[in-house]
């Protein structure tokens, strides 16, 4: 069989939705890299306030790319209901469960965060002394809280729905972590903290899980939510 049939092959065999959800997150990815980047907005826009607006803008377009266009490439290319993508709100119980949990683990998680100095001089990503306007730091967390949206549609919605029927659960939880952490580190173009990146491992084999036991995003964003607005507030109080 040449190459012009083996994808020819996509549409027509039983992986069809692997293969394309596969092409899917590597364009996508590809595109927030390079043009949802901070240095593609600083090169691009000469405003006031560039440092504000660049984070503004990162968070917004993970959110524009990773979720509506994720929506448009479901609706118009997968053809599936959104809610089997994890929209739903689906094993509720076991949810609730988690994000009780979760409540009472994650302050203290995101409170260690204060003694590590990688962190304390990467977050907050604005400087709230300088950004002190009500309505600039409530734009800045709720385009922190569109990024997670945009973050857990693609690898706890898209990407592990259409690969755990073709590799297992196991290997679509350790896929979406794959690749989520690498994305931490500089290879992303993003460069984490160290820390950050070795938490990601982790957090993403959790956070896979419960998207997987409860059928839903919405537990494991609530969870990644919390601790990325519970990292920045602790550090701006007590660092």
């Amino acid at each position: 069989m040449n190459i012009k049939e083996e994808f020819t092959n996509i549409n027509e065999n039983s992986h069809r939705e692997f293969n394309l959800s596969l092409i899917f997150l590597t364009l996508i990815l590809f595109i927030y890299c390079y043009f949802g980047s901070f240095s593609f907005f600083e090169n691009t826009f000469n405003i006031t306030n560039l440092d504000y607006y660049k984070i503004i803008y990162h968070n917004t377009m993970a959110f524009v790319l990773f979720f509506l266009v994720g929506m448009l490439y479901i609706k118009f290319v997968i053809k599936k209901p959104i809610k089997q993508i994890g929209l739903g709100i689906g094993n509720w119980k076991w949810g609730l469960i988690f994000a009780g949990v979760a409540t009472i683990i994650i302050p203290l998680v995101a409170l260690s965060t204060t003694i590590d100095n990688g962190m304390t001089s990467t977050y907050p990503l604005i400087d709230f002394a300088t950004y002190n306007k009500w309505w600039q730091i409530l734009t800045y967390f709720i385009s922190y809280l569109l990024y997670y949206i945009g973050w857990e549609f693609l690898f706890r919605g898209i990407a592990l729905q259409f690969s755990k029927e073709k590799i297992g659960v196991v290997g679509a939880i350790l896929l979406t972590t794959l690749i989520s952490a690498l994305i931490h580190t500089s290879i992303g173009g993003f460069g984490k903290p160290m820390i950050e990146t070795l938490s990601a491992i982790p957090a993403g084999l959790i956070f896979g899980y419960v998207a997987y036991k409860t059928d839903s995003i919405y537990y494991s964003l609530y969870a990644h939510a919390l601790i990325g607005f519970l990292t920045d507030i602790f550090i701006f109080l007590i660092v």
